[in-house]
């Protein structure tokens, strides 16, 4: 081997040792995250239903009024949607389409006496479920909005409380 050559690869070894350490002090001193305030808990948990298999429960007091989710949703033709996703979607504006709601937007169960309510908007980025509280709930609380009597009526169902 050249004795220029074996210099460059010894540089070359060296600058990656030094790179190296230097890179493992600056992440070992990476301060770990302090303690969470109330607006950085996250105020929903998905867990077990009192009514019916999973549900969307409060993980802190949440007021009246106060914004839970703002839900993205996939517009879809009537058509397209079936099976068990019926039981899943939302009516918009136009009846002949379907609102498939993200996030956590599709696991509120139902209840004729709701704690949360929804409107549609149309973001920069397409349409989004807004999902706020009708009354203050409590930390363990879960949440319910009311599917409505076309909902129960479009399955031949009785409406449950």
């Amino acid at each position: 081997m050249q004795p220029a050559l074996f210099a460059l690869c010894a540089l070359c070894f060296s600058a990656g040792i030094a790179g190296g350490w230097y890179l493992s002090i600056r992440i070992r001193n990476i301060p770990e995250p302090g303690p969470s305030t109330p607006d950085q808990i996250p105020m929903l948990r998905i867990g077990p239903s009192r009514v019916s298999g999973r549900g969307v429960l409060a993980t802190r007091p949440i007021d009246k009024g106060e914004t839970l989710e703002r839900c993205p949703v996939l517009e879809v033709h009537e058509g397209d949607v079936g099976g068990e996703l019926l039981n899943y979607v939302f009516y918009g504006n136009d009846p002949s389409k379907r609102l498939v709601a993200m996030g956590s937007g599709m696991l509120f169960n139902h209840s004729s006496t709701p704690n949360v309510g929804y409107w549609l908007e149309e973001s920069k980025l397409g349409p989004e479920l807004v999902l706020y509280t009708l009354r203050r709930v409590e930390k363990g609380e879960e949440l319910f909005y009311d599917y409505g009597r076309e909902w129960w009526e479009s399955r031949q169902l009785q409406q449950k409380n």
